[in-house]
């Protein structure tokens, strides 16, 4: 009985021996300590794997952190990129835009150098050319003021020589120059002056100044007053009721020379004026609104007149008045 193994079961009927063999009972403990060492072993394999797992959860963890920043990072990025792009567009834009002004700005400096007869210097800067460009137009617009300054003089000396202005106080145009039916004898006839109404005995006043050639009644005219003034041109006053001038009289501009009436072929009190030119009529309302504001429009109105040949002679006689 020493190399065996007696093992006791006992139940409700009793108790039964078994006897085991010595080599069995190493074959179970043997049995018995490889299931606990699998047991071990799988133990620790589990804890290895749960470490693993643990390990692998949280670099998933830290891979998606890492995506989701590297999604914001690309989002940001994506933003800069555009706010980027869209600021060279306009940079570009600005830069485009600039050039062209440049261009522009550069055509007309040339255009300025040609107009005031300076080249532009090839080795000269765009700065140097454009300083050389305005002093030339500075020394233009001295020589332009001297000129207009005599100029001045001019139109001062041709509003003085030739007529202008009102010459009665009226209250309206009851007749205009040109083909019309006539008030008294009912025929069309052409009409060379303005009548300007007015109550008898209105002032009438010299618009240039002029020598009195004519102060008598004359036909259809009534009492008529002829002004001759220079460079050719004359004014006729019709209808008249007295003078307050004679023939021979010199007249300056604005004094009083006669007085509004109605005698001769008329229908009422008002004033027939005339202006003529180398003895040809002329529209006297052109005339009637010409003062110095407007007067270098006057020659595009009135082409029959040799303005070219005045403004000569009127140089003329300031250049002698002033050499004396």
């Amino acid at each position: 009985m020493k190399n065996r193994l007696i093992i006791t079961i006992s139940d409700v009927h009793g108790s039964k021996q078994y006897s085991i063999h010595e080599i069995i009972k190493k074959v179970i403990v043997g049995a018995i300590l490889l299931l606990v060492t699998i047991a071990f072993a799988t133990y620790l394999y589990i804890n290895f794997l749960n470490n693993r797992v643990s390990k692998l959860n949280k670099q998933k963890l830290e891979f998606q952190n890492e995506i989701v920043k590297l999604g914001e990072a690309s989002a940001t990025y994506k933003h800069k990129n555009e706010i980027l792009e869209k600021e060279n567009v306009r940079l570009t834009q600005r830069i485009q835009e600039n050039s062209d002004k440049l261009v522009s700005v550069n055509e007309k400096l040339e255009e300025v150098e040609e107009m005031i007869g300076y080249g532009p210097d090839l080795n000269a800067s765009f700065q140097d050319r454009a300083e050389n460009a305005r002093d030339k137009v500075v020394q233009a617009i001295k020589e332009k003021v001297e000129k207009e300054q005599i100029s001045s003089i001019q139109k001062a000396l041709i509003l003085n020589s030739i007529p202008n202005g009102k010459p009665v106080r009226y209250t309206r145009v009851s007749s205009k120059y040109g083909y019309r039916t006539h008030p008294v004898t009912k025929k069309q006839s052409f009409h060379p002056a303005l009548d300007l109404t007015a109550n008898s005995g209105t002032p009438v006043y010299a618009p240039a100044s002029g020598v009195v050639v004519l102060a008598k009644r004359k036909g259809a005219y009534g009492k008529l007053l002829l002004l001759d003034h220079s460079f050719g041109f004359k004014t006729a006053y019709g209808h008249l009721s007295r003078f307050a001038v004679k023939s021979g009289d010199f007249v300056s501009k604005g004094d009083l020379i006669a007085y509004v009436g109605s005698t001769g072929r008329s229908t009422g009190p008002h004033l027939h004026y005339e202006v003529r030119y180398l003895d040809k009529w002329l529209d006297p309302k052109t005339f009637i609104q010409w003062d110095l504001e407007n007067i270098n429009n006057i020659s595009d109105k009135i082409t029959q007149v040799d303005w070219k040949s005045i403004h000569k002679q009127t140089q003329d006689i300031i250049t002698l008045s002033t050499q004396q």
